[in-house]
């Protein structure tokens, strides 16, 4: 895991930080300059299932799988479609993967993170879903691999990211005989939109319950409280005390991961899965790549509110809980539709680095007078095109939607 840098931002920042971090619910023509692009759900319909991740292709199967197999429950379509992110992501959802996931099943919301300290044949992807499948008495993973191996008769197609990833990779790859047959094609690497092998989940179960006797997974429950100036209280995974103090946790890069999730009317998941690959390596001859889940998780906030709930996940950051951070002094906790949280994440973001220190800003989105207090900063001020990835589902009333963040490659099925 790289290091992490404690970052104390000099005395004096704070005035300014506090007049760049005021609610925006409120204001008006934030973003004229933006092209709008949707992010959620239509609310002027009823909606029985949301699914999101960064795969429209990936979307349509899985929404034909579950009209086609209308017996399955929550948490079976939440199994099958975390298991389907390891044919879509075989980089970042691998059984090798840490699993950070929030569900809300039966109005019990519950945090879960999985991970490994240990390096030898750990898979805390598949020892979190199968957790999950005990605690709410599921049927076991051989059930869920079986009939994806039997239904599953489409390709699943590469998105961006990962193409970016096998890119990168190339020339090993080329090298690997157990994952070039899947991921080249003569002299390159697949690309966005051509088809993956299909992924044989029987035969990763097998592999799976092979090493199970060896798991030495971590499971965390705990998140930390934090308080808004109006008392209004959430939980987080990253300690915002240390973000109330500006003392921010700056890593020396940044981890890439996997967000997806689904809704129905009653019940929500959302999952983050992500791992570190030091060399290229697979997994019992499959297309998955085997890493190490002590990684950097993604931040993670749950705002719980009488009827309503805000959940959002960042990602894509050296520091992705002083996104959310900013976000819930931006005024999150006091949102009251959906809109509002969409607005939030749409709006400008800034970003203290180390070594040496400095700013980084989204000025395209930023307000002149926010521009002008950063400058009287007296630190370094740079300009980024986007700054990190959050997304999000809320529910007010009867009413919950994921909403994913426009800077960034994401889609959503509404069924």
């Amino acid at each position: 895991m790289s290091s992490l840098f404690f970052l104390l931002i000099l005395s004096g920042c704070s005035f300014f930080i506090q007049k760049i971090d005021s609610e925006i619910v409120n204001q008006k023509n934030y973003l004229k300059n933006i092209p709008e692009k949707k992010t959620f759900c239509p609310l002027d319909r009823s909606i029985h299932q949301q699914v999101i991740n960064a795969n429209s292709k990936s979307q349509e199967i899985f929404e034909d799988f579950t009209q086609k197999n209308p017996q399955y429950h929550f948490i079976d379509r939440l199994i099958f479609w975390s298991l389907i992110q390891m044919s879509i992501r075989p980089d970042q959802s691998s059984p090798s993967s840490r699993l950070q996931v929030l569900i809300s099943h039966n109005k019990s919301p519950l945090y879960l993170d999985f991970f490994s300290e240990n390096d030898e044949a750990q898979y805390p992807f598949l020892y979190g879903l199968d957790w999950i499948g005990k605690k709410f008495k599921a049927k076991n993973l051989e059930f869920y691999a079986k009939i994806l191996d039997n239904e599953l008769s489409q390709k699943f197609k590469v998105e961006k990211d990962l193409e970016i990833f096998l890119e990168l990779n190339k020339e090993k790859l080329k090298q690997d005989s157990a994952l070039a047959p899947f991921f080249v094609r003569g002299t390159e690497v697949l690309k966005e939109g051509e088809r993956i092998p299909l992924l044989n989940f029987t035969q990763l179960i097998k592999v799976y319950r092979k090493n199970e006797s060896k798991q030495k997974i971590i499971v965390n429950t705990i998140l930390n409280q934090f308080k808004t100036d109006m008392n209004q209280a959430g939980y987080c995974n990253y300690d915002f005390n240390l973000y109330q103090n500006s003392i921010f946790l700056i890593d020396q890069s940044m981890p890439v991961s996997n967000i997806f999730g689904l809704a129905t009317i009653q019940d929500t998941f959302m999952a983050s899965t992500t791992q570190k690959i030091d060399q290229i390596q697979a997994i019992d001859s499959l297309p998955l790549f085997y890493g190490s889940s002590k990684v950097r998780s993604s931040a993670i906030c749950m705002v719980e509110k009488d009827d309503s709930f805000i959940w959002a996940i960042s990602n894509l950051s050296r520091d992705p809980g002083q996104h959310l951070f900013h976000l819930i002094r931006y005024g999150l906790a006091r949102s009251q539709r959906i809109e509002d949280v969409d607005k939030l994440i749409r709006h400008s973001r800034y970003l203290f680095l180390s070594d040496p220190l400095r700013l980084i800003i989204e000025s395209n989105r930023s307000r002149s007078d926010q521009i002008e207090n950063l400058l009287k900063l007296n630190v370094p001020v740079y300009n980024a095109d986007k700054l990190g990835n959050i997304w999000s589902f809320s529910k007010f009333k009867n009413t919950g939607r994921f909403i994913i963040d426009d800077r960034n490659q994401g889609s959503f099925s509404c069924k």
